[in-house]
């Protein structure tokens, strides 16, 4: 089983683009998109397009991040995640709803996980929907080894973190972490990519695909946008220096 990973779009569509052009060149069995289409990025109606396009060519799965339970929320009328966020996110995400209409959620079905023959496919972690903690030290991806291994999986694939990693505890138990398609957050080395899973009786190979972004045209796009104040403009373009 040959599994195109995508996650963390952010409303980045020349990324997001890039992405589906590579996975339908390389060939999978399966495309699934790990969550966060929205928020942050500029282009939400045309990542939203994307994302259909993708459901209807190429059967993709679309699981819910944060990011996309936060529109989910707001379209039945439930603001409790969203009047938690800082001010400048509130205001990215107020910006991207009036954008999308009724593009999200109604045209776009999400589902909470996936998994195939001993693989978890889910936006942050193992430890259900709607816990967003980020595995972003050597203590929390041994717990979610432990958890994977509790619920019955030999590995886990997950985003969230916008930063590739890989852990395997001393049973074997696979976490990996995907880097992110649309808004790269590893400092010194930003890159934006696509993940290829193969997964087979004998062992599970990943393969994590760059495709090319342009940092400039991304923070001229952003300053651009009306209806956002100049702090918003600054923390969405520092994702991009």
């Amino acid at each position: 089983m040959r599994i195109a990973v995508i996650s963390d779009v952010h409303s980045v569509a020349d990324t997001f683009r890039s992405a589906l052009e590579d996975a339908r060149r390389t060939g999978f069995d399966q495309m699934v998109i790990l969550g966060d289409l929205f928020t942050y990025g500029v282009d939400p109606v045309e990542c939203a397009d994307l994302a259909i396009e993708a459901v209807e060519r190429d059967d993709a799965l679309l699981i819910a991040g944060n990011h996309d339970k936060l529109y989910l929320d707001l379209e039945g009328s439930c603001s409790a995640y969203y009047d938690r966020l800082p001010e400048w996110i509130m205001e990215s995400a107020q910006w991207t709803w009036s954008q999308l209409g009724e593009k999200w959620p109604r045209r776009l079905e999400t589902i909470q996980e996936w998994a195939w023959d001993g693989l978890l496919l889910a936006h942050a972690n193992p430890f259900g929907f709607g816990n967003w903690t980020y595995l972003s030290s050597p203590e929390l991806l041994a717990e979610a080894a432990r958890v994977l291994r509790e619920r019955g999986f030999r590995a886990g694939i997950f985003g969230h973190l916008h930063r590739e990693a890989t852990y395997s505890d001393d049973l074997g138990t696979l976490v990996h972490i995907v880097d992110s398609t649309g808004q790269p957050r590893r400092k010194g080395f930003q890159r934006t990519s696509w993940t290829l899973v193969e997964v087979s009786e004998a062992q599970i190979e990943i393969e994590s695909r760059s495709i090319p972004f342009d940092r400039e045209r991304l923070r001229e796009q952003i300053r651009m946008v009306p209806n956002l104040s100049q702090e918003t403009k600054t923390k969405l373009c520092g994702f991009y220096l």
